[in-house]
């Protein structure tokens, strides 16, 4: 199906995986600027590895949504007609 036939019969699904794509990134973009030094600093709270570690954490959900959003664009599998002509 194509985008728009996934935004006709499924408008709720489509936009919020777009909405959850915006947020992905917003947060990434929190993330980074908010993270300490990688290799001096305290390791309580917002330092450099843990946001290292949630950027990886976020790049694998932002990966899943431009998975999810490639599947919505796929033209096949479509279903089948019925009844089937032959």
């Amino acid at each position: 199906m194509g985008l728009r036939t996934a935004f006709r019969q499924n408008p709720l699904v489509f936009v919020g995986l777009l909405v959850f794509g915006a947020w992905t990134f917003l947060t990434i973009l929190n993330v980074s600027s908010s993270m300490g030094e990688i290799a001096y600093g305290d390791w309580v709270g917002q330092s450099g590895v843990v946001g290292l570690i949630g950027l990886a954490v976020l790049f694998v959900l932002g990966l899943t949504v431009v998975l999810l959003y490639g599947e919505l664009g796929e033209p096949s599998p479509g279903p089948e007609e019925f009844p089937p002509s032959e």
